[in-house]
């Protein structure tokens, strides 16, 4: 197995393709929106939904200028890059999300990337699953339920719900907050609709914590969503500064469960899997796929390589 996982990692490595990431002389493949951290201008490739999506952020003249050169693709339609060949296929995520198959044209492993899944993701058929550890499986976290939200708002909270990308705090907005007033950060704005300058529910990024802007809300009661073990701590830890703040953790609604994720894993033909990404979470998601049956491989984040 560490021959044929070695042998992935190279095949990717000699390519010039990154995916929610970037290098110099390579190509980047933007998953979904929010997959990239820090969006580096340069050669871009999305799903034409996600481009129109990030149209409406507030972009640097340089990325605007990537955005305006980017390539579009649509879901199943095959397309190149280097010595790869490639498609994108739905994720059921908002706004374009995508997973990336991927294979030499040479021949070799066929490869499918991805990670942020909902219940209705396309799978396919293929040796190799790149796929990054998220809570709602790897920790069988509960989803943030819309009867949560609900009590806080009938007890007049001022309730703050940290969410990781714009893709989360539509879902977040869709499924919990349906005929609530709510209001959001500036950056999540452009791609939420009905919000509510003075709602006392509010959708705020991860990485907004603390800011100016959030130090000017009554904050009572904070939600934190999806949050890597390093961020929920700095949440936490300024919810103790500021005093009085209720703190609670759940999942992002709309994603694959454990059953949904096995059922996916089933689809692509009990592929191996490549697992990647925040240590709290990948030590528990690798032992509970080996527990199901599947064959993992941990890439720990010290040894990623551009791709990823």
């Amino acid at each position: 197995m560490s021959t044929d996982r070695d042998a992935v990692l190279r095949i990717l490595a000699r390519e010039r393709l990154c995916i929610d990431g970037a290098g110099p002389g390579r190509t980047t493949f933007i998953s979904h929106l929010g997959s990239m951290p820090r969006l580096v201008p340069g050669p871009w490739i999305a799903h034409r939904d996600l481009v129109y999506a990030l149209a409406l952020a507030n972009l640097s003249p340089d990325q605007r200028r990537s955005l305006a050169q980017a390539v579009l693709v649509d879901y199943r339609r095959e397309f190149g890059v280097g010595r790869l060949t490639l498609h994108a296929l739905p994720s059921d995520l908002p706004f374009g999300g995508s997973s990336l198959a991927l294979r030499p044209r040479s021949g070799g492993p066929r490869c499918l990337y991805t990670w942020a899944l909902g219940p209705e993701a396309a799978a396919e058929p293929c040796e190799w699953l790149l796929l990054r550890a998220q809570p709602e499986w790897a920790m069988d976290a509960p989803p943030l339920r819309r009867e949560s939200v609900e009590t806080l708002h009938a007890l007049d909270a001022d309730v703050v719900i940290f969410v990781p990308s714009a893709v989360a705090a539509r879902q977040v907005a869709d499924r919990c907050l349906g005929g609530l007033p709510y209001t959001a950060h500036p950056r999540f704005l452009p791609h939420l609709e009905g919000t509510d300058n003075d709602a006392r529910i509010a959708l705020w990024p991860h990485d907004a914590v603390p800011s100016a802007s959030l130090s000017r809300r009554r904050v009572s009661a904070a939600i934190i969503v999806d949050a890597p073990e390093a961020i929920a701590a700095a949440i936490h830890a300024w919810a103790d500064e500021v005093g009085g703040i209720e703190v609670a953790e759940a999942a992002c609604p709309g994603r694959l469960d454990r059953p949904g994720l096995l059922r996916y894993w089933e689809e692509c033909e009990r592929p191996a899997i490549l697992l990647r990404g925040d240590p709290s979470w990948t030590g528990p998601a690798q032992a509970w796929l080996r527990s199901a049956g599947a064959s993992v491989e941990l890439q720990l984040e010290s040894t990623q390589l551009g791709l990823f």
